[in-house]
């Protein structure tokens, strides 16, 4: 089957669960990116079933693909609010899902466009952000696309919001992305992740998950468009 996700023709096998974890992105686009079946076994992480090592294998290959057309993929909620997406980043359990909701809950029009691994590509000198069918295990995700507003990393502490250097914000990157990649996947990764932090504002947020942090984010990345980020 053809899909389209983020702005790129993939061929992807229908094995397992994969066409209907797919269909939002079914496409007559012609592939850039083939995914062979025979890549994919339904045995190599034996800690899963045949549909999730299908779907976890179709991601990788799809990751290690996008980084040749200068993109990369965060584990991240994503945001969509107004044609901006707002993208929160951490460790496993350090609230971005609840962060991503409190969106929904204060703010018109918002829409959660991936809850897990959405895809980030520079187009036509802008950075933006796409939902893509690799989502996690909620499988929450929508074929939706917006300029990426800001990036936030989340810790647990007392509430602050302090916007980072570009070292900072690489390194960040690199512990919520792909690893295990070949020497020319990673230069390109370190190449696109550097373009990234220094084209969008990257900011650490320290929160307890308290009512109103989304004010908080929404408004400090904002700020930082205005003033030329």
């Amino acid at each position: 089957m053809i899909c389209e996700i983020a702005g790129i023709g993939v061929e992807i096998p229908e094995l397992g669960d994969l066409k209907e974890r797919c269909k939002e992105y079914l496409s007559d686009v012609s592939p850039e990116i083939i995914i062979a079946p025979e890549k994919l076994s339904p045995e190599k992480f034996e800690a899963f079933s045949e549909n999730e090592n299908y779907y976890m294998q179709a991601g990788f290959i799809f990751y290690r693909r996008l980084l040749k057309f200068g993109g990369l993929m965060l584990h991240a909620s994503a945001v969509l609010v107004d044609g901006k997406v707002y993208l929160f980043s951490g460790q496993c359990g350090v609230g971005k899902s609840t962060h991503a909701k409190k969106y929904l809950e204060n703010f018109e029009n918002a829409v959660i466009i991936n809850d897990d691994k959405p895809a980030l590509r520079k187009k036509d000198g802008e950075w933006y952000c796409f939902g893509t069918p690799f989502c996690g295990k909620d499988g929450i995700n929508k074929n939706l696309s917006g300029k990426v507003a800001g990036i936030c990393f989340l810790k647990r502490g007392d509430t602050d919001i302090r916007r980072l250097t570009a070292i900072e914000a690489v390194s960040e990157f690199l512990n919520q992305t792909v690893s295990r990649l070949n020497r020319e996947n990673t230069g390109l990764l370190v190449d696109t992740v550097s373009d990234l932090v220094t084209s969008v504002p990257v900011f650490r947020f320290t929160n307890h998950a308290f009512a109103g942090d989304e004010k908080i984010t929404f408004n400090a990345v904002n700020e930082a468009i205005k003033g030329g980020k």
